[in-house]
């Protein structure tokens, strides 16, 4: 059977492991990309987005590849993309559409009410799949499959999930001719992961409805064995020796003590990459640190999300201490490794007292770099349940969010509307310190809280847009990993859009 996968400009190592299980069991596949060029969260600029979109070329190359089927993979802020994507295609072409990922797993009896998609995978998908592909060979659709919700005539027919794969060890290794036209490539960097699921169940991640959707069906935090990624990372090596970066993308690296160790003693002496990862401050201790300055990396991300113990453990779900995460950052730089931190900041029950509290910490412990994102209610989320249980959300809210929509921030009041808008306006005036601390001398940082000065920023500097000139400017690892995977996308496929455009007008 002959398999299209339309892809973003992202590195996606699930659709790696399908591909390469795909070929192995005889299936042809091909990867198209969308590199969404102005159209993100960087850098929106619709004119030339228009100018720039490869939709067009993607729909020429399906027609030109013809194939049995075509897939989609998408989280929810994807989620419209995806379906813009697939209304184009069943527009130009006759063609099943089946789409998977994080979405359409959390809301299948929503998306498959879409009339571009023919199928939703539900879940894991790989062995899913592969029955698909062997049932639609024999030229009769097997309906029972489990993951897999169909279409047949006016019939929904919505199948039970299979048990997660408990074995990581046993898919192949990811394929690398998807990872060839990713920009990572491009940039002489990977990402992999070692893990599949997340220890913890933090009520904003979408990992806690997985939690749910997969509860008795195998343990849900899974880690391959540190053999099975050091020949991974060796074949990447063997495919592109200038390779000179890894990103390890998972959801909390060297959770495992022992697995650390034994990692750190093979991947110095066989990799010998620097390399960035994600951890939870729980994890940081002399002892990991030890293991991870010997392996070679460079930078460390930490979710603190909130200095507010109250919202952190009884909103958010996380069950950690100010002391240790304060503690965890410390020693992090102690190693002379840079410490990067995710800090959530549109939550319900914030004051500007508390964010002061939360300024004066980042004063004293001055982490590399401070990242701030929206709190998001994803479909079905713990937090969004509780959300909508408790009003904290309009329905109409909600239901943008079921459709991938803009995802607005929570509030306790809605009678509040005003007020709100007014501490947005204060925080945002007080996020543009946070984005700077770093580089803000203590005492002129004190100076600025005790005086109140930052009242008077001014409003017109978007905190987004100084958080991107600070990555295109400053030197820490993981900034230099995002200009390289910028300014290569950019380069890459403007440079393959004006050859497009040169060849069309000969």
């Amino acid at each position: 059977m002959k398999v299209a996968f339309i892809n973003d400009w992202n590195q996606h190592i699930g659709l790696q492991h399908l591909t390469a299980i795909l070929k192995n069991n005889g299936h042809e596949v091909k990867t198209l990309t969308d590199p969404r060029l102005f159209d993100d969260l960087y850098l929106s600029i619709k004119p030339l987005h228009k100018l720039f979109d490869f939709k067009n070329n993607i729909i020429a190359e399906l027609k030109e590849y013809s194939p049995d089927i075509v897939g989609l993979s998408v989280a929810t802020p994807y989620y419209q993309w995806a379906c813009e994507i697939a209304n184009l295609i069943k527009s130009h072409m006759d063609v099943t559409i089946i789409i998977g990922g994080m979405h359409p797993s959390f809301v299948p009896e929503r998306v498959i009410l879409n009339n571009s998609f023919d199928m939703i995978c539900v879940g894991e998908g790989t062995a899913a799949f592969i029955e698909l592909l062997n049932s639609m060979e024999k030229g009769t659709i097997d309906y029972s499959i489990k993951n897999i919700w169909f279409k047949r005539d006016s019939e929904l027919i919505k199948n039970d999930i299979r048990p997660l794969i408990e074995n990581l060890d046993s898919l192949p290794i990811p394929d690398m001719d998807v990872f060839k036209d990713s920009t990572s490539f491009f940039t002489n960097s990977y990402v992999l992961l070692t893990v599949r699921g997340c220890p913890n169940n933090c009520s904003y991640c979408s990992v806690s409805y997985y939690h749910q959707l997969y509860k008795n069906k195998g343990p849900q935090f899974r880690v391959r064995c540190v053999d099975s990624v050091i020949e991974e990372l060796l074949l990447v090596k063997s495919i592109n020796n200038k390779t000179k970066r890894i990103i390890f993308n998972d959801t909390n690296f060297g959770f495992n003590i022992n697995w650390l160790k034994e990692f750190s003693q093979k991947y110095s002496e066989k990799i010998k990459l620097d390399f960035f990862c994600v951890m939870h401050p729980v994890s940081i201790d002399e002892e990991s640190i030890d293991y991870l300055k010997a392996a070679g990396c460079k930078s460390i991300s930490l979710g603190i999300q909130t200095w507010d113990e109250d919202i952190r453990v009884n909103l958010f779900n996380r069950k950690i201490s100010n002391s240790q995460m304060e503690k965890a950052i410390l020693l992090i730089k102690k190693s002379k490794i840079d410490v990067l931190l995710d800090n959530l900041y549109d939550f319900p029950g914030r004051n500007e007292e508390e964010i002061i509290q939360y300024l004066e910490v980042y004063t004293r412990i001055k982490p590399t770099r401070n990242y701030f994102y929206r709190l998001h209610y994803f479909p079905k989320t713990i937090i969004s349940q509780r959300a909508v249980e408790n009003n904290w959300l309009l329905p109409e809210e909600y239901e943008d969010s079921l459709d991938g929509l803009e995802l607005r921030t929570l509030r306790y009041d809605r009678n509040k509307a005003d007020k709100t808008l007014k501490k947005t306006t204060l925080f945002k005036k007080m996020q543009i310190l946070f984005i700077i601390i770093d580089i803000v001398p203590k005492s002129f940082t004190k100076y600025i809280l005790d005086k109140k000065i930052y009242r008077y920023f001014p409003t017109f500097i978007s905190p987004l847009i100084l958080t991107i000139i600070r990555t295109l400017t400053v030197l820490d690892f993981e900034s230099r990993y995002f200009r390289a995977i910028f300014f290569c996308r950019y380069f890459h496929f403007t440079k393959k859009k004006f050859l497009s455009l040169f060849n069309k007008s000969k």
